[in-house]
């Protein structure tokens, strides 16, 4: 992760790290940025996607540890660019949830794409991941902290 636009530590538990994959049929990448709710996003990397049809998110999985220990407790998955989901990206976005979830931290998916969503409805994980359509409804799950 680019540490010149991370925030400090002590501000890191304030702040939400959004994850947000662009995916194309033959790669794509995973965006990252550090978000307070309200201003602009700071980008702070981008990890290459590779795989065709199963995109592999080689390095997410440190970079999710990495802000963990940093102490940041909100994260943002934004799969607005994602055209398509099958099985391996569920398992995917559930085992995303999970370490999250283990580590006492939130998970807030923002989708928009009613094919994402009813697919997330199909496999039963709508009511788990709770997908919300915009990033101002996830920022309203987390009012800004002082």
């Amino acid at each position: 992760m680019d540490t010149k636009n991370s925030p400090d530590p002590a501000s890191r538990a304030r702040t939400i790290l959004v994850i947000r994959p662009v995916l194309k049929i033959a790669g794509g990448t995973i965006r990252l940025a550090w978000w307070d709710g309200e201003g602009p996003e700071q980008p702070c990397g981008t990890l290459a996607v590779d795989g065709d049809p199963d995109h592999d998110w080689p390095g997410l999985a440190a970079e999710v540890e990495a802000a963990l220990a940093g102490g940041c407790r909100r994260f943002i998955l934004d799969l607005d660019r994602v055209p398509w989901m099958n099985s391996r990206g569920l398992g995917r976005l559930v085992a995303l949830w999970k370490s999250l979830d283990t580590s006492g931290a939130r998970l807030v998916v923002v989708c928009s794409s009613d094919r994402i969503v009813n697919i997330l409805r199909i496999a039963q994980l709508d009511e788990i991941l709770r997908p919300l359509p915009s990033l101002a409804d996830a920022a309203r799950e987390w009012p800004v902290m002082p």
